[in-house]
């Protein structure tokens, strides 16, 4: 393993400027600043692709691995398992059916 003396940048220096963002966009009001998902901002819960009150059994398959969020992390994270070979590896996802 590398010592702080062999990279080609200061990690120090590095922690410091990740942590001088990271104050500049911290709030004081905290969880405060985000709107709870009610009244007027209800409709971001309703799913698009799926007909009112769909349902159906729960899944019970045996998976490899299962990706958690079908965000850009969450691709990037499925198109590295495939290409290291993990074959059965479903993306759950908030609201998916």
């Amino acid at each position: 393993m590398p010592t702080p003396n062999d990279l080609p940048f200061d990690p120090d220096g590095l922690r410091a400027r990740y942590r001088r963002e990271r104050d500049k966009r911290l709030r004081p009001e905290g969880n405060d600043q985000y709107v709870e998902v009610k009244g007027k901002f209800a409709h971001f819960l309703d799913d698009p692709y799926a007909a009112p009150g769909y349902t159906r059994a729960p899944l019970t398959d045996e998976v490899e691995v299962a990706v958690v969020g079908g965000g850009f992390g969450g691709l990037l994270a499925g198109v590295r398992l495939r290409q290291a070979g993990v074959g059965s590896m479903p993306a759950c996802c908030h609201g998916s059916a």
